[in-house]
């Protein structure tokens, strides 16, 4: 990678991020300023594009719907499991199903545990091998509760599906043209020999994959998604479609969108060949029954599930040899976290999908050497609330979060961890948590980890000045 490559990497990166920087409401002045100083970094090659050959990965499992992660992590200590109880009412988990974990770093003679539904992940917790980001939420700069009842400096939409899952993804609520995992992959792209697997999604269109340079590739569970008509065989009677379909995609007319249509679809046709020819490069094993059996019987879950979509994320990683990538950033998701009603029904099978697909990931990574390259985190909409509706728990703010790798400085609980009861100055109004950490936090640290540098993350992340030190994850 020269100097002068990884430079217009960089110019092509931070052109797209002010006019990104513009879109995002609060945010667009301050991302101007930081601008400012694109001469001297200009100057200078990308840290994260300079990676010596080493390669890293990224991979948010995004739990649609606003994941109630009051039930995931659960103070076990007697004060603390009592608050929790009489908060929680019916939803709370009877203390003989919670597991202990082991954690420092929070206030003495507090200690906390995870259900036992969650004992795949739990293992690689206590592993060393993954960890948990406390109260975790998009934040503007930080706030007091007085502050929040005042109205002052609060994001956007909050307790809106799809603003605050724009917002977790991207820092600006629904409508944002790029997510700060695309804007990561602006300048990383720069290392990779195919740039196009740069920024890779197994659940569709996805903003927080959207950048500038960057145009995220879509795969399906089984690999690239191909055009049928092209795949042999007849189309609408007829044999010779497919190689007329070739031909129309190969020529060029007069018509500006019909030319830019065919120019994506040769784009899409070349990388899924390419794509196509690396992935058996990679001996990566069948997803196990057992991590896709959860779904049986709830309609509210992800048929496809997010074991399969994890499984060719695997075969990209495995590949990333064949394919000359040393920067990856990846998307997964799951559905049915909105949990209004049926949430003591439904939670247990949800927290068992998560926990064994996350078990089926890291344990293969394990194998393939590979644990120290990859790192995943979950993400959602949104918390919610401590108090009850009756059946379940409505819209929140601040929810934890659990990041995992080999590279992961697990076995502990990063940032506060808030009093798990109702009138505290975390709680906002029933048991909607403040956040003590922002996203803005956490992607810095993930963003630290993939190598981008200080002046980097502040572009990416817009806004980032208006916090501290994010957590020392790596």
């Amino acid at each position: 990678m020269t100097r002068d490559t990884s430079r217009r990497a960089f110019l092509r990166a931070a052109a797209g991020l002010a006019s990104a920087g513009a879109s995002i409401p609060r945010l667009g002045a301050p991302m101007a300023m930081q601008l400012a100083g694109l001469a001297a970094l200009a100057s200078q090659s990308s840290q994260a594009a300079d990676t010596g050959g080493s390669y890293k990965a990224l991979v948010c499992l995004f739990l649609n719907g606003g994941s109630d992660t009051h039930n995931w992590v659960i103070p076990v200590d007697a004060s603390g499991y009592a608050e929790y109880a009489a908060a929680r009412a019916e939803l709370a988990w009877a203390a003989g199903q919670i597991q202990p974990i082991t954690t420092s770093g929070q206030a003495n003679g507090r200690s906390f545990g995870m259900p036992a539904d969650l004992a795949p992940l739990r293992k690689w917790y206590e592993a060393g091998q993954a960890a948990v980001v406390a109260n975790v939420g998009p934040l503007v700069r930080p706030i007091s509760k007085a502050e929040y009842i005042a109205g002052t400096a609060l994001p956007s939409k909050l307790y809106s599906h799809n603003d605050q899952a724009s917002t977790w993804q991207s820092l600006s609520p629904e409508g944002a043209r790029s997510g700060w995992g695309g804007r990561m992959g602006d300048i990383l792209m720069a290392a990779n020999a195919y740039p196009v697997f740069t920024a890779v999604s197994a659940t569709g269109n996805a903003v927080f994959l959207s950048g500038s340079s960057v145009n995220q590739y879509q795969v399906g569970v089984e690999g690239p998604v191909t055009v049928a008509a092209m795949n042999g065989g007849a189309v609408f009677g007829s044999n010779t479609a497919g190689a007329a379909l070739q031909r129309a995609y190969a020529s060029n007319g007069n018509d500006a969108l019909a030319n830019e249509y065919k120019r994506v679809m040769q784009r899409g046709l070349s990388a899924n060949t390419v794509l196509q020819a690396a992935l058996g490069s990679g001996a990566v094993p069948a997803v196990p029954s057992t991590t896709v059996r959860a779904t049986t019987g709830f309609t509210t879950l992800d048929k496809v599930g997010i074991a399969r979509q994890l499984r060719v994320v695997l075969q990209m990683v495995a590949a990333n040899q064949a394919l000359g990538m040393r920067r990856q950033v990846f998307m997964v998701s799951m559905g049915g976290f909105d949990t209004h009603t049926n949430q003591m029904r439904d939670q247990p099978a949800h927290m068992a999908q998560v926990a064994s697909s996350i078990d089926y990931f890291l344990g293969t990574l394990n194998s393939l050497g590979l644990q120290n390259n990859v790192t995943l985190f979950t993400a959602s909409d949104f918390g919610r609330t401590l108090l009850s509706n009756g059946d379940g728990s409505d819209h929140g703010w601040g929810s934890h979060h659990f990041v995992a790798g080999g590279a992961v400085k697990g076995r502990n609980i990063y940032g506060r961890f808030p009093i798990t009861s109702m009138g505290t100055s975390d709680d906002v109004g029933s048991g909607r948590l403040l956040p003590s950490t922002s996203v803005s936090q956490l992607a810095a640290s993930l963003g630290g980890w993939m190598g981008l540098s200080s002046a980097e993350q502040r572009l990416v992340l817009p806004g980032l000045e208006n916090f501290g030190a994010g957590p020392a994850l790596f």
